[in-house]
């Protein structure tokens, strides 16, 4: 069953796209960095950075994404965008957000 699961949600970027989405989580964690955790979101600002960083040392060493934990991360009301609400940075998150949004669908 983990083979299955990793073969449906864990997705090798294209070289062309993984410096982009490098660039995108580096930023979000910039932001998460001066972030108060937020009683709306379901995960805290820790829990949130060490999903991101976890998956930036999977995308650097086999250039593969787990790509439901990321489109979790970005839903409308999950734990992001919650945090972003809270700590000021909402209009800076939609930009990323979007980004992402498009990234991943040209290239994932």
């Amino acid at each position: 069953m983990n083979y299955l699961w990793n073969l449906i949600f864990n997705r090798k970027l294209k070289p062309s796209s993984e410096k982009k989405l490098v660039k995108i989580l580096e930023q979000v964690l910039l932001f998460l960095d001066k972030s108060e955790d937020s009683i709306w979101s379901d995960m805290e600002v820790s829990e949130t950075v060490e999903l991101i960083n976890n998956q930036l040392t999977l995308i650097k060493n086999t250039s593969k994404v787990s790509v439901s934990k990321f489109y979790y991360l970005f839903l409308p009301t999950a734990p992001l965008q919650e945090i972003a609400m809270e700590n000021g940075w909402v209009e800076e998150y939609l930009k990323l957000a979007e980004q992402f949004d498009s990234h991943m669908a040209k290239y994932c």
